[in-house]
């Protein structure tokens, strides 16, 4: 792609402006610049979406804090921009244009633009005439769903169970988006989660779709196939039963894959296990598989679940944060063990692989794999909901799953944000409603305050590792890892967002502060030493702007 330096650029500008007259300017530049463009980090540039302009600016830092714009075009009327989970690449659904009886604007189908390092990428949907602004994106890299999204301006009759399905993999001319809709029995999609590929009898990655009432399984290495959808009830009564979150297991040569389901409005905890589905001959029948549904009572409403390895073997384990308990259920038997809590943790999240050994766990049980560790947080607001736990799935002076360590936050949790190599073990703790923030370090087991004297921070962790991000008003402060230490940045101007960037070449880092208003500015940083007088600060970058 082309680049060009951010210098010059108001000269030529208003320049353009005394030439409009003569046709020499696009037509963007005098369309209004949004108030506060959207914008993301992908690691070694910072894309800010100019939906006026239909284009995305990547900004990009080089030697000496000096600032270099990209303009990637995209299609007309921008309806969604999404970032790839891992911060990679950068989805963007255009609306297109259907050109009336003498529009002079030509023609344009509605599309989707995937920009990461390799360039940008633009898929034509040319098999729809009214656009899907709903973007689902799949972790793994591979695909991207396109859905109805009533946040977004969207066609004045819809069918909310219409998908489209992208292969991102394959470049736009051998990719050929797969139009499917979901049989409805009255449900509207919620949420999508996207499978890593699932062991026998799946044998293929799924897109799981959790609507207001029932949960559908299809498989995306060939999606032109009928999905299978199960509807959700107890049997007991003929309310409708609506899934609040799942959970998947891709199994592992021994044990199937397995799916849990947890609910909104019931006790009952859902675990779905595959089964094959062929005639006579071995030759498979639809999918190839079929789920079989059980239904376990843990007590009250599930508020998190996830699959867990223990020393009696893979549980589902289901957070019970009235009872103040876990349950973990046995997928095959539904037999359950109840674990009291210290306190009704509400979320969970496994970080085996962060904590080292366990400190009273016997480790890898003979033949299987390590045992897990959970970290166990809150989120709510009621007194006693304060801090965050450790749970040893193994064993503890023979008592199993017991070994539940708390960590001395006194604040209530609500965000556990990951930290990157070579920082992995730490976490970053966000409060409600606090006046701190925590750095948990899972290895030793403790949790450093950093005081705050404003509830409404903001944060941004660096995608190198190195330190965390706070800003609010025009205040930016960052907290380096190794040493705990906050130092502050000097910003003159209101803080939109905070990105820190990968120059490369042995470069340290940069860190792009964009500023509210007008046509987006930066000040830029070299963010290993936070010199202030080496940042230099760039306006009206939307127009090609200045140092």
């Amino acid at each position: 792609m082309k680049r060009r330096r951010a210098q010059g650029g108001r000269l030529l500008w208003l320049l353009g402006g005394l030439l409009a007259g003569c046709g020499g300017r696009d037509a963007f530049w005098s369309q209004p610049i949004a108030s506060q463009p959207l914008a993301f980090d992908l690691r070694t540039e910072v894309a800010v979406v100019d939906s006026p302009a239909h284009r995305v600016l990547l900004l990009s830092a080089g030697p000496d804090q000096s600032l270099t714009t990209t303009p990637v075009n995209v299609g007309v009327n921008i309806l969604n921009a999404v970032p790839s989970p891992d911060g990679t690449r950068l989805y963007v659904v255009s609306a297109g244009h259907r050109a009336t009886l003498g529009d002079p604007a030509p023609d344009e189908s509605p599309s989707l633009t995937v920009i990461d390092e390799t360039g940008p990428r633009r898929y034509d949907l040319t098999n729809i005439t009214e656009p899907l602004a709903g973007l689902a994106i799949d972790p793994a890299g591979n695909w991207a769903v396109l859905y109805p999204d009533d946040s977004k301006a969207q066609a004045f009759v819809q069918n909310p169970n219409e998908l489209v399905v992208v292969d991102v993999l394959d470049p736009p001319g051998q990719s050929v988006p797969v139009t499917h809709t979901l049989m409805s029995f009255g449900g509207r999609p919620q949420r999508f989660t996207f499978t890593d590929p699932l062991s026998a009898p799946v044998g293929a990655p799924l897109l799981i779709v959790e609507s207001d009432q029932d949960v559908s399984l299809l498989r995306l290495d060939d999606p032109t196939r009928p999905e299978i959808t199960v509807p959700l009830t107890n049997g007991s009564d003929t309310h409708l039963l609506s899934p609040a979150g799942v959970a998947v297991y891709p199994g592992d040569g021994q044990t199937a894959p397995l799916v849990g389901i947890r609910l909104a409005n019931d006790h009952d905890v859902v675990a779905l296990q595959f089964v094959a589905n062929a005639d006579a001959g071995g030759n498979p029948i639809g999918n190839g598989f079929l789920p079989t549904v059980n239904l376990t009572d843990v007590g009250g409403v599930a508020s998190d679940i996830a699959f867990v390895h223990t020393d009696s073997g893979l549980r589902l384990a289901a957070l019970v944060p009235a009872s103040a308990k876990a349950t973990l259920i046995d997928p095959v038997t539904s037999l359950t063990t109840d674990v009291a809590m210290p306190a009704g943790y509400q979320q969970m999240s496994i970080v085996t692989g962060s904590v080292g050994t366990p400190s009273g766990c016997t480790g890898v049980p003979a033949g299987g794999a390590p045992t897990d560790v959970a970290l166990l947080w809150n989120g709510g607001t009621a007194a006693g909901q304060e801090g965050v736990a450790l749970w040893e799935l193994g064993q503890t002076g023979c008592q199993p799953f017991r070994s539940i360590d708390t960590v001395g936050v006194t604040d209530v949790v609500a965000g556990v944000f990951n930290v990157p190599p070579p920082h992995g073990s730490l976490k970053v703790l966000q409060t409600r409603g606090g006046d701190a923030f925590y750095i948990l370090d899972l290895s030793n087991r403790t949790a450093a305050p950093l005081q705050i004297l404003n509830d409404s921070l903001a944060f941004s962790i660096s995608p190198l590792g190195d330190q965390v991000w706070t800003y609010v008003g025009e205040t930016v402060f960052a907290t380096d890892f190794a040493h705990e230490l906050p130092r502050s940045l000097l910003i003159e101007r209101p803080v939109a967002g905070v990105y820190e960037v990968d120059r490369g070449a042995g470069q340290d880092p940069a860190a792009i502060i964009l500023h509210e208003g007008g046509a987006i500015g930066a000040t830029v940083y070299d963010a290993a030493t936070l010199d202030d007088a080496t940042r230099r600060l760039y306006t009206d970058l939307l127009l090609e702007g200045t140092p």
